[in-house]
C-alpha cells in the first residue's frame, strides 16, 4: 500500500535553509581519511563486501557496472542478486563477481515467495558492509516487493544501502522504509527527484529545480523524531547532497557525455565508501566536526566519479561509455588516495 506523508512546511524549511548556510564543499583531504589504509594484516573482506540487488532480463549491464565499480574502488568482494535470467549473462561478463540467480520475476505477488528470495538475499548479510538496491532491477511487481522487503530487513540491521534506479520506486510507494535511516543514501536522476520531490510534498507538480529549500524539505521528511534520517544525492551539473541537517554541493567537472551506466558507477562507488565510512567512524578515524560520514561518503563517491568520467572523456570523447569509467578508476584513485603502508589501529569493514 502507499504510505503518504505529511505535507512539508514550506515557510519553515525557508528559515531552516538560512538556518543551515549556503552550500558547503568537502576538501579531498577530509575525504581520504574514508579509505582504508593498506596493511600486511589485511584479510579478503577487510576493505568490503559489497551487493548488488538488481538485473534482469532486459538489464544485466547495470547491476554488472555497480558491482564492478565497487571492486575497482577497493572492496575486496562484490555479490549480485539477480533474477535467475540475468545470472548467466552477468556471469559471462566477468568471473570476479559472485552472482546469484536467486529472484525469480512474476506479474503477480504472492507473499511467501517474496519472503522465500527475500530469504536467500538476506542471508548474506552478516557477510556485507554495504548493499546497493536498484540497478537494472526493473518494474516487475514481485522484484518489487523484493526488494522493498530487503530494503526493510538492511535498515533494521543498519547495513549500509544505497538506493538508485527502480529501487526508488520501493521508496516512492513507502518512504517509512527509510525514515529515520541513517546509513541509506538515495541517489536519484533529474526525473527520478522530481517524482519523489512531488510525492513527498503531496504536489505532483512540484519543479525540482525549486532549489535548495525543495532539497531540504525532501531530506527532512525522511527524518524521524531523533533526527536521523537518509541522505539525499541530486544529480545534476552539480551535485547536491543532503541528509535534512546539511547541504553539501560537488561542483568537480566531471565531462559533458552521458552515457547509461554513469549513475550504476556511482552508486558502487557510494556503496563502497559507506562501507567504509562506517569502518572509519567504528575505529574514531573520522574528525570531528565534519559531515556526517553518509553525506562524506556520498560526496567522496560524487566527486571521485565526476573525475573517472572527466578521465574517460579526455580519452574517448563523444565514443565514451559506462566501461570506459570504469577502466579510468585505477589511475584516477590512485592519485586521489595513493596505495601506502597503512597506519597501526586498522579496523577492517564488518
Amino acid at each position: 500500500p502507499t504510505t503518504t506523508s505529511p505535507r512539508p512546511d514550506w515557510e519553515k524549511h525557508r528559515a531552516y535553509c538560512v538556518y543551515m548556510g549556503p552550500r558547503l564543499a568537502v576538501s579531498p583531504q577530509q575525504l581520504r581519511v574514508l579509505v582504508p589504509p593498506l596493511v600486511a594484516t589485511s584479510y579478503k573482506g577487510s576493505s568490503g563486501k559489497v551487493g548488488v540487488v538488481g538485473g534482469c532480463f532486459e538489464y544485466t549491464g547495470a547491476p554488472f557496472y555497480a558491482a564492478l565499480t565497487a571492486l575497482k574502488l577497493g572492496a575486496d568482494l562484490s555479490h549480485v542478486f539477480c533474477d535467475e535470467a540475468a545470472a548467466v549473462p552477468i556471469k559471462s561478463y566477468s568471473p570476479e563477481l559472485i552472482v546469484h540467480g536467486c529472484l525469480r520475476g512474476a506479474p503477480e505477488v504472492d507473499l511467501a515467495e517474496v519472503a522465500r528470495q527475500a530469504d536467500e538475499v538476506s542471508k548474506w548479510f552478516p557477510a556485507l558492509t554495504a548493499l546497493v538496491v536498484g540497478p537494472g532491477l526493473g518494474r516487475d511487481a514481485t522484484m518489487q516487493a523484493v526488494a522493498a522487503l530487503l530494503l526493510e530487513r538492511a535498515v533494521r540491521a543498519s547495513l549500509p544501502c544505497v538506493i538508485d534506479a527502480d529501487g526508488l520506486r520501493c521508496v516512492l510507494e513507502r518512504p517509512s522504509l527509510v525514515r529515520g535511516a541513517r546509513w541509506v543514501v538515495l541517489t536519484p536522476n533529474k526525473p527520478e527527484y522530481g517524482r519523489l520531490a512531488g510525492a513527498l510534498s503531496g504536489d505532483a507538480a512540484l519543479d525540482p529545480a525549486d532549489g535548495d529549500r525543495a532539497l531540504l524539505a525532501v531530506a527532512e521528511s525522511f527524518r524521524d523524531e531523533g533526527g536521523a534520517g537518509p541522505a539525499i544525492v541530486q544529480k545534476g551539473a552539480t551535485d547536491l547532497l543532503c541528509d535534512g541537517t546539511q547541504l553539501l554541493e560537488c561542483a568537480e567537472p566531471g565531462c559533458l557525455k552521458r552515457c547509461g551506466g554513469q549513475g550504476d558507477v556511482l552508486a558502487g562507488s557510494i556503496a563502497t565508501l559507506l562501507g567504509w565510512a562506517k569502518a572509519a567512524e567504528r575505529s574514531g578515524r573520522l574528525p570531528a566536526g565534519g559531515p556526517p560520514p553518509p553525506l562524506l561518503a556520498s560526496y567522496a563517491g560524487c566527486l571521485l566519479t565526476r573525475r573517472f568520467a572527466a578521465a574517460a572523456f579526455a580519452k574517448h570523447r563523444r565514443s565514451m561509455t559506462a566501461p570506459d569509467l570504469i577502466d579510468a578508476i585505477g589511475a584516477v584513485f590512485e592519485d586521489f588516495s595513493p596505495a601506502s603502508p597503512g597506519e597501526p589501529g586498522f579496523t577492517p569493514c564488518q
